[in-house]
């Protein structure tokens, strides 16, 4: 498999709305596929109002999970699984998301502080800079 070098954001606006509108896709595909399993094991009953909230809440979450895979620059087709995945997950992807932001800024007191230094806590400059120490 080649090298996905282009960034998540550049394979969405090179496909315009269609971009965006795929990784919505995938994840309310994610829910469509969650709300079945759920419909045949016999969790829920089958109901248009259910299975719209399904598709509400995953493409919610496939979309927060997007752009958290774009803020550390992850491949574009491992952001579209996510995506998909997460809206599977539904609320406990949100739930996950939630947890990762609380850790990710812990202690952090102000949200503009928070943007600030975020480029410098993403994983990659992390590594990089471990890297750079060796030299």
């Amino acid at each position: 498999m080649p090298n996905d070098t282009i960034s998540f954001v550049a394979k969405l606006t090179e496909h315009g709305v269609v971009g965006f509108v795929w990784i919505l896709l995938l994840a309310i595909w994610g829910g469509t596929a969650s709300y079945i399993t759920k419909l045949k094991n016999g969790h829920i009953k089958g109901s248009v109002a259910e299975l719209l909230g399904e598709w509400l809440i995953s493409g919610f979450a496939g979309v927060m999970a997007a752009f958290i895979c774009q803020a550390y620059h992850l491949d574009f087709y491992f952001t579209a699984a996510a995506a998909g995945i997460s809206g599977h997950m539904g609320g406990r992807g949100i739930a996950l998301i939630e947890a990762f932001i609380r850790k990710k800024f812990h202690g952090v007191s102000h949200p503009i502080e928070a943007t600030q230094n975020m480029e410098d806590r993403a994983p990659h400059r992390q590594v990089m800079a471990r890297s750079n120490d060796k030299h």
